[in-house]
């Protein structure tokens, strides 16, 4: 027997007939991707309706801590757990803006050896031809990504 039921779209397209226990309350076809998509749009609008919201609540949490003074120094001190959890979350972060900037480092190091071979390169191509540089597209797209 065909269970009847409204139908309804996902985010992704497909059509979905919603749970019984959930109803019209569905949004989702159930895949992460979509979830995703939904919790993005859901805070977007949030956010958009909220917009005066950190602002305010700094001035909340400021008042808050003047209340209650070395509470945060007392809470790291009994869970230790917490503060090795943030170092080690810290060191992560860290660790991998140095390895991004080391990359862009050498991506720029590398520049003028690059374009000093596809110069040779393109001379030796064409010796009897001023100015003519014969270039893959691949290189061309790196020479131009240098311009940005």
């Amino acid at each position: 027997m065909k269970r009847k039921g409204r139908r309804k779209r996902c985010l992704c397209g497909t059509i979905i007939i919603p749970n019984k226990k959930i109803g019209s309350r569905q949004k989702t076809c159930g895949s992460k991707d979509c979830q995703r998509e939904l919790k993005r749009r859901n805070n977007a609008r949030w956010r958009k309706n909220n917009p005066s919201y950190w602002r305010d609540d700094h001035v909340r949490l400021k008042a808050w801590q003047d209340k209650n003074p070395g509470y945060l120094k007392e809470y790291r001190k009994s869970h230790p757990e917490y503060v090795s959890k943030g170092r080690e979350a810290q060191k992560l972060r860290d660790r991998s803006k140095r390895l991004h900037l080391d990359i862009q480092d050498k991506i720029s190091k590398q520049a003028p050896d690059i374009i000093a071979q596809l110069w040779d390169k393109s001379r030796s191509d064409h010796p009897d031809t001023q100015g003519k540089m014969a270039m893959k597209p691949l290189e061309a797209l790196f020479l131009l990504s240098l311009l940005t």
